[in-house]
């Protein structure tokens, strides 16, 4: 029997493991290992944190997998080897036909001088709980969103952090006393979306009365002040969006090189070793314009179909799907009951060609349907 090892149980991982089942049944084995028990979506963090909904209601246990043909290893990954498209997973090496790396960004505080000690932590799920407690308790003052690095997954995910926080004030009556900052590494706000986008967000921003700056060079992290390069940007209440890289176990396997994310052909998602493929966050793809394919799980999730596709093709000796074109869609919240959705065509030239649809109540309702329709997918209802 034919076996695909996939290291990552994320929009990608998932995608792979149940699009493969699906087509091609008893006859090949697909093994899932991932070493948390519960997934969940990254925008559940952002709902737990204002309060319009908790991560424990969107959550679902990867051992469900297991009802249908697919086997999970609940377990840390110690080694990955290219070669022999083999990881060693709790002392067991578990050797593959073909092998597929989705292990997604790891946060990074500690690149950052003081950030872990001062900062709030929300790309991390482990400091979603303590930035919640701090912002219930927060009565007036400084709000810093802080993106202290880049590339990070889901680029305007901070942008809707700072909006939603300046909902979650106003609702409490806070708001008049309190003042917010979105603070960036990067020379725009989005720069995937270029300039059109980037301004387009700086005038929500505008709208609603929280303050932004670009190309902010961090030296470090002090109790209530982020030194800056040229000043210092004081704060009551720090959220932060730390530096993020491949996870150490995959450096470890020489599969980034002398970078740090692993190297894809942009239309296959194939690695330089035969029949392993990495796909989501764990990758970097440039662009026309020099800039990498966004991370998000989207563009996981549409990643993880064409692996998918190619691995069942190649097996029932059918035609391969078509590349992956870098295409996909995204929505930004601006509150509980609006969003906008973005669309880009990533791989275009000279640059990537992006589209902003101006927020509304029905893609706020599409982006909750996303969510519900890909754990029905993975999971069942």
């Amino acid at each position: 029997m034919t076996r695909t090892l996939i290291l990552g149980g994320g929009f990608g991982g998932l995608t792979v493991a149940t699009e493969l089942k699906q087509m091609l049944g008893p006859d090949h084995e697909v093994v899932l290992v991932d070493r948390n028990e519960h997934f969940s979506m990254g925008l559940r963090k952002l709902w737990e944190l204002v309060g319009h909904a908790t991560i424990a209601d969107g959550s679902r246990s990867r051992d469900v997998l297991g009802n249908r043909g697919i086997r999970v290893v609940r377990s840390e990954v110690e080694e990955i080897d290219p070669i022999a498209r083999a990881a060693t997973v709790d002392g067991e090496t578990i050797e593959s036909d073909y092998l597929v790396i989705a292990l997604g960004a790891v946060s990074r505080p500690d690149l950052v001088p003081g950030l872990a000690e001062h900062g709030h932590d929300v790309w991390d799920l482990a400091g979603v709980p303590a930035a919640t407690k701090a912002l219930a308790h927060f009565d007036g003052g400084r709000i810093v969103v802080l993106i202290a690095g880049a590339p990070y997954p889901c680029p305007p995910a901070p942008y809707e952090c700072a909006i939603h926080i300046h909902e979650h004030l106003r609702e409490r009556g806070r708001r008049d006393r309190s003042e917010i900052v979105v603070s960036t590494v990067q020379p725009m706000l989005m720069p995937n979306a270029g300039r059109a986008g980037s301004d387009w967000m700086g005038e929500q921003l505008t709208l609603r009365g929280i303050d932004h700056q670009v190309g902010s060079k961090i030296e470090r992290v002090d109790s209530e002040r982020v030194v800056l390069a040229e000043s210092d940007l004081e704060f009551d209440l720090l959220v932060t969006v730390p530096p993020h890289r491949a996870p150490a176990v995959v450096k470890a396997s020489g599969l980034t090189g002398e970078g740090e994310w692993i190297a894809v052909d942009p239309g296959t998602l194939a690695t330089s070793h035969a029949n392993v493929f990495a796909i989501g966050d764990v990758t970097q793809i440039p662009l026309a314009n020099g800039l990498p394919l966004p991370k998000a799980g989207v563009m996981a999730e549409l990643e993880g179909m064409r692996v998918a596709g190619a691995i069942a093709a190649d097996l029932q000796g059918g035609e391969m799907p078509p590349p992956f074109d870098g295409t996909g869609a995204c929505f930004i919240e601006m509150g509980p009951a609006s969003a906008a959705l973005v669309h880009g065509n990533w791989y275009a030239t000279p640059e990537p060609q992006v589209s902003i649809a101006e927020p509304d109540a029905a893609h706020a309702a599409e982006k909750r349907a996303f969510e519900t329709e890909r754990l029905e997918r993975w999971f069942g209802a």
